[in-house]
């Protein structure tokens, strides 16, 4: 289990941090969400802010999220919502790099701003892959290495301390071309530098990526 429980700025300060970040992308978040179809798994749902944005398409929600004081804020949210979507959601505390679902069982996975931080992303994708139904859907909403090879320099000297600082986050990863090499086709993808992030974490891609579709 991990020790973040105990230290001060994974219970208190990063959950904040994470609320911030959220209500920076909460238009492109919805618009994105409202594609979720079917059973629905969201990667790292966080404190529970993306709860509402999911549309009548999606029948179930799992939110898998590793931190037992986010899961936490994420019960809070979740107890404020409709008891409708409070029916249809279940908050599952797990790891991303070894989810307890069964092969081919999801319709739609959610990453977003996750796939970043996961300590070996590679496998994180593996196990999204391997839970989700042939030719389902994951919709995602990351930040990755810039176009920009002045700023490319300065996230590879400030990432050492960045991770360490801002959970685990990563800010050189490909994310894109991580999920084609783990089976996915990218559909509907968009690559660009968003004008509310700072320049080091301001290059995006998100998108919808298939399953089993060449």
């Amino acid at each position: 289990m991990s020790l973040r429980r105990y230290n001060p700025y994974y219970r208190w300060l990063f959950p904040w941090l994470l609320d911030r970040v959220s209500g920076a992308v909460a238009d492109e978040r919805s618009e994105l969400l409202r594609q979720a179809q079917g059973l629905v798994l969201e990667i790292g749902a966080g404190t529970g802010s993306s709860f509402h944005c999911y549309g009548d398409a999606m029948d179930r929600l799992i939110a898998l999220e590793p931190d037992i004081a986010v899961m936490q804020l994420a019960r809070q949210q979740l107890a404020k919502l409709p008891s409708d979507m409070q029916a249809k959601t279940a908050l599952l505390l797990a790891d991303a790099q070894s989810i307890p679902l069964a092969d081919n069982s999801v319709d739609t996975l959610v990453s977003f701003l996750v796939l970043c931080s996961v300590p070996q992303p590679e496998q994180a994708l593996a196990e999204m892959h391997r839970v989700l139904k042939e030719e389902g859907q994951l919709l995602f909403f990351e930040h990755v290495l810039a176009d920009d090879p002045a700023i490319q320099r300065w996230q590879q000297r400030l990432n050492p301390l960045w991770h360490r600082c801002a959970g685990g986050c990563q800010l050189n990863r490909q994310t894109a071309e991580l999920i084609q090499q783990a089976g996915f086709s990218l559909q509907d993808y968009e690559r660009y530098k968003h004008h509310a992030f700072p320049r080091l974490v301001g290059q995006l891609v998100s998108g919808r990526a298939v399953k089993g579709r060449a």
